[in-house]
């Protein structure tokens, strides 16, 4: 268990902040550049999800996990996708609408109080999500609870490779000394969240590293994308002196990965698997 694990009023915080953050950023998610789906694909992959299986998609955003998780389950199996935004859930269940999909639903959801019952689903997917809640053991118990005997959990997190890191630079430059990390960001560690996984009751946990490259054709795009998620937090209280610092420093952080006319990122994300226990 975290040792800073936050009080019941700063993590209630902590969560409206995130689902209005979240809920802001729905209509560009994962729309400005491909970032979420290769490793939801990835994701997916890992957990090895049976024909007609029930999944459950916790944090599931615009579906980067969702969508290759239907393809797997096929028509006999069913996708649940739970969101902590309201605005998020609102444009999956628009999309999925859209799409004529009938065996997926999406509904507002906390991944530290699940409304599901014991042992009935098979799987539980969580891309990029364990390290935002404010109580992530209290998370992980929830996905054994849920779990089915044998029924396997599939993370994604950083281990070290965060896209946030230029972002932290800047704002170290623009408002001096270096913010705390929230205690739940130990959990985007390999050697955190391998150990809290068999101390909520799952087997050894296996990984893999996924290796990808995100294409900018430049910095105006890249700041789009940096307003389509989390990281819109710190542009949304720049002024304009401050914007030009981070327009700055962005130009020069893109030209270390110049490829011809566009930008080449390589990013990097661990899938670990585990398995409930029987």
């Amino acid at each position: 268990m975290s040792d800073e694990t936050p009080g019941p009023d700063e993590a209630e915080d902590a969560k409206a902040l995130v689902a209005q953050v979240f809920s802001d950023s729905a209509a560009t998610y994962d729309q400005v550049v491909d970032f979420f789906a290769p490793f939801g694909r990835a994701l997916v992959a890992g957990a090895e999800i049976p024909d007609g299986a029930q999944v459950l998609d916790v944090a599931s955003g615009r579906g980067a996990c969702l969508y290759p998780a239907l393809e797997a389950v096929g028509r006999d199996g069913f996708v649940t996708g739970v969101d902590l935004a309201p605005g998020m859930v609102d444009a999956l269940a628009a999309d999925l609408a859209a799409r004529g999909i009938d065996n997926a639903a999406v509904r507002v959801g906390d991944a530290e109080a699940l409304d599901l019952p014991d042992a009935s689903v098979d799987a539980v997917l969580g891309g990029f999500m364990i390290f935002f809640c404010p109580n992530p053991d209290q998370v992980l118990a929830e996905f054994h609870r849920v779990l089915r005997p044998g029924g396997v959990v599939a993370l994604t997190i950083f281990d070290g490779d965060t896209p946030s890191a230029f972002l932290r630079q800047v704002g170290q430059e623009i408002f001096g000394g270096q913010q705390e990390p929230r205690a739940s960001e130990a959990f985007d560690r390999a050697e955190v969240l391998d150990p809290a996984l068999e101390r909520a009751g799952f087997d050894a946990p296996e990984a893999f590293d996924v290796h990808e490259e995100i294409r900018f054709e430049c910095a105006e795009q890249m700041e789009r994308w940096h307003r389509s998620h989390f990281a819109r937090l710190l542009l949304d209280v720049l002024d304009e002196q401050q914007l030009g610092i981070y327009r700055h420093r962005m130009t020069e952080h893109l030209e270390a990965f110049r490829v011809g006319d566009a930008f080449v990122l390589p990013q990097r994300a661990r899938v670990t698997v585990a398995r409930k226990l029987a």
